[in-house]
């Protein structure tokens, strides 16, 4: 494939071209240019050229457009879900769910293109004030590996509302579907240099993305140290940043809790995308009074999931690189090493090609011994004792993105919700994210808010006008 510049599929001005691999087989599916830093000021020059046009659409054409790009997303599932497989490697139907996931994201920013307004008063002896919403011009949007369509969406779309143009940058390796999604919305109507997709690794065209000075809002989603980086890069130029750096979420199971549906809600959650999600259940806290019930049904459940190619009719594929499969196997051996947790299943490699780990359980796991991230297939099970020390648990680590509390008493829900410090807090549930809620984290895991209305403030600037007559 090509990338994206000016409505246009393009070759990078350096001509070198890099491998795309499928995670499952090791076999090589494409290439994409190597992009670099004059690449993306071509895609600066064509969004900066286009985006007066983009922003000045009514509210109806932007709708109407984003509405017929989500009905093209929906035509191709298919195609795109096993595009998304091949390049990522999760589950045909996990990847199914992902395309029509972002159609939903890009049909919600549709809905919403109408309703960015500011503020209006009258202020006796001062006269008339109005505080209207501009866009902030271009967006960066850089998007990692894990979840690609699903986070363009969410990016792309909130920018592209806002009648801003977007230079976005994807994961070198997932970069296929996020180019299809690019392609479509310029079919559908975005002006062509508003959509701009530029390939290459995140040293070379993710760092010149965030230091363009003319790029004046970055999105961007990756780990802590990476984050910083970004901010550090972004600094001299004064740009705004949504920041999502991931998570260690905690699952906490009361003793109340219906455990049959704890023990489906972990599993699901917990080996979903391989354990590759920012939000997944990485850390599940379990009452003292039921925890060998729930491990004992967690092994059972997790026995029986499959592993392979995402394209068979598998639970679970490989992670994305092999690198990623070598952290996750070095963590667990640390556990085991250190006496932290008894490993009651999985805990190895997969024999043979593609970046396979067993779904692995831990049980007895300190609290400390997880205090970091492990992004992939690993459900470690901590036991507590009572409700305030498993929110001191949750609370234990650098992270703040989402946790859920499992209970059927309310006051035990309120309790957990209100004091976790966490962007999100289900309750009897995990991972689900309408685009109608606000995303984002507190502590490590970043600042600024994706979805719901609160994009508004992140993907706009207020201009107030004082009229006096």
């Amino acid at each position: 494939m090509q990338m994206f510049v000016g409505g246009r599929a393009a070759e990078s001005l350096s001509g070198k071209r890099t491998q795309i691999v499928n995670p499952a087989t090791g076999n090589v599916i494409d290439t994409i240019p190597a992009g670099t830093a004059d690449d993306v000021l071509a895609a600066v020059d064509a969004a900066e050229a286009d985006q007066p046009k983009w922003a000045n659409i009514s509210p109806a054409d932007k709708s109407r457009i984003l509405i017929n790009a989500a009905a093209q997303i929906r035509a191709e599932a298919d195609s795109l879900a096993t595009l998304l497989t091949t390049e990522q490697g999760k589950p045909l139907r996990e990847a199914k769910d992902e395309i029509l996931g972002t159609a939903h994201v890009f049909e919600y920013y549709a809905s919403m293109t109408g309703s960015i307004r500011g503020n209006a008063a009258s202020l006796p002896k001062y006269g008339y004030m109005n505080v209207v919403r501009k866009p902030i011009g271009i967006c960066g949007a850089i998007v990692p590996w894990n979840m690609p369509a699903m986070i363009f969406g969410w990016k792309a779309g909130a920018a592209l509302a806002c009648g801003n143009a977007v230079v976005a940058k994807p994961s070198d390796t997932a970069p296929l579907t996020i180019l299809r999604l690019a392609e479509i919305l310029v079919h559908a109507g975005v002006s062509g240099g508003a959509m701009n997709v530029v390939t290459g690794s995140g040293s070379v065209v993710g760092d010149a993305v965030v230091r363009n000075a003319d790029i004046r809002h970055v999105s961007f989603t990756g780990s802590v140290a990476t984050g910083r980086s970004v901010a550090l890069a972004a600094a001299p130029a004064l740009k705004r940043l949504t920041l999502e750096l991931g998570g260690n979420d905690a699952f906490i199971v009361a003793a109340d809790a219906d455990i049959d549906a704890a023990v489906t809600g972990a599993v699901r959650n917990r080996f979903y995308n391989c354990g590759q999600v920012c939000t997944s259940a990485k850390r599940i806290l379990v009452d003292a009074k039921v925890s060998d019930e729930f491990v004992r049904k967690a092994k059972a459940a997790i026995e029986k999931l499959s592993v392979g190619n995402g394209l068979e009719k598998v639970n679970m594929g490989p992670l994305n690189n092999s690198d990623q499969r070598d952290t996750v196997a070095s963590a667990v051996d640390r556990i085991v090493d250190e006496g932290a947790g008894t490993i009651v299943c999985g805990g190895k490699k997969l024999e043979g090609k593609g970046n396979f780990y067993a779904p692995t359980l831990i049980a007895d796991a300190a609290p400390d011994a997880v205090r970091e991230e492990i992004f992939g297939p690993v459900m470690p099970v901590i036991v507590f004792e009572t409700l305030e020390s498993a929110i001191e648990i949750a609370n234990s680590t650098p992270y703040g993105l989402g946790a859920s509390i499992w209970t059927k008493d309310i006051t035990t829900a309120y309790t957990a919700a209100e004091e976790i410090r966490s962007g999100v807090v289900w309750v009897n549930k995990h991972l689900v994210l309408p685009p109608e809620i606000p995303f984002g984290g507190t502590k490590d895991s970043g600042y600024g808010r994706e979805n719901g209305t609160d994009f508004i403030y992140e993907f706009t600037e207020p201009k107030s006008i004082l009229i006096s007559i």
